[in-house]
């Protein structure tokens, strides 16, 4: 049932996506029980993180730029925490709340703005920012997204993957930038051929040579996803 909940909760490349559930996990301060988190960019027929989180414990509301599907309602619904869930409509570009959450989480999110035309990473600091401004004074965004890696991983994602429609990776060297509203940071680079593989099967196999072998080889900045924790703390932010 666990690993089920992980992979409906990650839905690709759990071998090494998941990894970034554990690492917030590790590096969260909240201690709290009863808290209130907030996933944006929620979509699709599995439960996303707002799975994860309600069955950790989590008041959540699970939100994309559409309302989530009925298979996702449902996929709550068969692990018994759809009690935990409430479901809305949100854009990041433009979110209804202020000092709100705990926690805001999301998954894959910020580079969809290069699929978008204009100023990409404008636009992905804009996000932050907005998720800085809804989190309470003292709350974390957890997030994880696809890293720029190595040039093969450039390779590939432009001729396979999303990539070729825009997908704007994000770098290790823009993650102190994009995140500089924030007060405090941990951040961790996770996979190296994970993604190679043909089906799921093949993806926990390399992700787990990833893990066990190549991480060991190969730098940071050659991996392609980057997870972390961001605090916020309780100055205004300028505008």
């Amino acid at each position: 049932m666990a690993t089920t909940l992980v992979w409906e909760s990650v839905g690709w490349d759990a071998a090494n996506w998941s990894r970034a559930l554990a690492f917030w996990e590790q590096r969260t301060e909240l201690r709290a029980t009863g808290l209130k988190a907030l996933e944006v960019g929620a979509g699709g027929a599995h439960g996303n993180l707002s799975l994860w989180l309600a069955a950790k414990g989590f008041a959540v509301v699970c939100s994309g730029t559409e309302a989530p599907s009925d298979a996702l309602r449902r996929c709550h619904a068969a692990h018994g925490v759809e009690d935990r869930i409430a479901y809305e409509a949100i854009d990041v570009l433009d979110i209804p709340y202020t000092a709100s959450f705990d926690v805001i989480v999301f998954k894959s999110l910020l580079g969809v703005f290069g699929m978008r035309g204009g100023d990409a990473v404008g636009l992905q600091r804009a996000a932050v920012g907005n998720i800085w401004r809804a989190l309470r004074n003292g709350g974390e965004l957890w997030f994880a997204e696809g890293a720029r890696g190595s040039r093969l991983h450039a390779h590939l994602r432009s001729r396979f993957g999303w990539g070729r429609h825009g997908w704007r990776y994000v770098g290790l060297d823009e993650i102190g930038a994009l995140l500089s509203p924030f007060d405090g940071t941990d951040i961790r680079a996770f996979g190296v051929l994970g993604l190679l593989g043909r089906s799921e099967v093949q993806r926990r196999a390399l992700g787990t040579m990833d893990r066990l072998v190549l991480e060991r080889l190969v730098a940071e900045h050659s991996r392609y996803i980057v997870a972390g924790v961001a605090r916020k703390g309780g100055a205004e932010l300028d505008e």
